[in-house]
């Protein structure tokens, strides 16, 4: 519901011959409680984990009045991920919509399938029978697995090379099956690039320079390093903000992605001068099977999100992790 239908609806209050006096301002207060029922209701799960922890951080700082949940207490809403948990009363609301970030990687089948797949199935499932306007799920770049010299769109086949994209790639299908029944809710698949300051990277170099120790960038033969599509924190929660409104599209597919790929030795540049200015690498040749360029479409999010190319995006990012971290 716009905010435009509800201000309609309570006005309309007014004119209905039946409500006087006290009836016409319980009324108003009932739309004014739909309208932030529906509008304003949003709800980060998963909010203890990397992507999660982000979006609660860029919440904050931007004056949302986004909700959390996190299973260790450090949200607003303590539920344990447990859908028969009274607590799942609290993340199940009429109305609202549900920003998933609750997710696993790594591996191991039976987690993966655990976490991506059968929560995300339960999720749309009880999400459907509480009235939940719209579910956002987190999905991944790793859906496509190997690059193309052109940028990957949301149209492109999906050939996933690991069991964590493979899990991915079956909870994007539980989704689209679940939108042929009309009783579930608005359904958006954020396919997110590679997020700075929760990226595999940044971590390699920070225990590298906790250790003193330098650490090893790929290079192709050609002299490149790897090209990767990234999101600064601040992007990715402009870009969640923005797609996070209920809609009438069934199921929307979007990448998540700042539209500047980064070269991996940019990225740690970036890094060495905004973030970790004792960091040092060596330059090593590309094992077999990594591909030069994974870079994603970002002409879709863009219809609700607009960049400045103007900038170099690694040190872009780069500080906005700097200012997610001090937020």
């Amino acid at each position: 519901m716009s905010d435009t239908v509800s201000l309609h609806a309570a006005t309309n209050f007014w004119t209905k011959p039946e409500l006087t006096g006290k009836g016409v301002q319980n009324a108003i207060v009932r739309a004014w409680k739909l309208r932030e029922r529906q509008v304003l209701s949003k709800i980060i799960l998963g909010a203890n984990g990397r992507l999660g922890g982000i979006l609660r951080r860029q919440s904050d700082r931007a004056g949302s009045k986004w909700h959390t949940q996190a299973r260790d207490g450090s949200g607003d809403i303590h539920w344990s991920g447990d859908f028969n948990a009274p607590e799942a009363a609290d993340v199940l609301k009429p109305g609202a919509t549900l920003i998933n970030m609750i997710g696993a990687t790594g591996e191991d089948d039976d987690v993966l399938t655990l976490c991506n797949v059968r929560f995300v199935e339960t999720l749309l499932q009880r999400a459907a029978d509480a009235g939940v306007a719209h579910v956002v799920l987190a999905s991944s770049a790793a859906v496509y697995g190997i690059g193309q010299d052109t940028p990957l769109t949301e149209d492109t086949p999906l050939k996933p090379l690991s069991p964590y994209g493979v899990s991915k790639v079956k909870m994007e299908a539980i989704a689209q099956t679940a939108q042929t029944g009309s009783r579930y809710p608005a359904i958006t698949i954020l396919r997110i690039a590679n997020v700075a300051g929760a990226d595999a990277l940044l971590a390699a170099a920070e225990s590298r320079a906790a250790l003193g120790q330098p650490m090893a960038l790929h290079r192709f033969t050609n002299g490149e390093a790897p090209l990767r599509s990234y999101i600064g924190p601040q992007d990715l929660f402009s870009a969640i903000d923005a797609l996070s409104s209920p809609h009438n599209e069934g199921v929307r597919i979007v990448n998540v992605t700042a539209p500047q790929p980064v070269r991996l030795d940019d990225a740690l540049t970036a890094y060495k001068s905004r973030i970790l200015p004792n960091l040092n690498w060596h330059d090593e040749p590309v094992p077999d099977g990594v591909p030069e360029k994974v870079v994603l479409s970002s002409a879709r999010l863009e219809q609700f999100i607009s960049f400045d190319r103007t900038k170099n995006y690694a040190d872009t990012m780069a500080q906005q992790v700097v200012e997610d971290r001090t937020s």
